[in-house]
């Protein structure tokens, strides 16, 4: 059975205030778990949010250059499965090539 989720940012300490640079894929496209949805920005690095589990993102909620908190859902994701608790995302840093 699906469920729905929405994507949010884990709380960090201290808390960076991140905005929103690139949406990484369009609604409707299945993504994997751990898979890079979005790249965040702190202001002076650059970040992967990644899926927290396997599903359909369905809507974004957020659009480039706005900024993002906790209380925040950034997208809604559907998932296949019994309905569970989802962990919220912690931005993942740029590593430079």
């Amino acid at each position: 059975m699906p469920f729905v989720y929405e994507l949010t940012l884990a709380e960090q300490t201290p808390q960076p205030i991140y905005k929103l640079v690139q949406q990484l894929i369009p609604a409707g496209t299945l993504v994997g778990t751990g898979q890079n949805l979005a790249v965040l920005s702190d202001g002076k690095s650059e970040f992967h949010l990644r899926a927290p589990l396997q599903g359909l993102v369905v809507e974004w909620f957020a659009e480039s250059g706005e900024p993002l908190s906790t209380d925040d859902a950034i997208a809604r994701i559907v998932a296949e499965g019994a309905e569970r608790a989802v962990d919220a995302a912690t931005p993942v840093r740029i590593q430079p090539c």
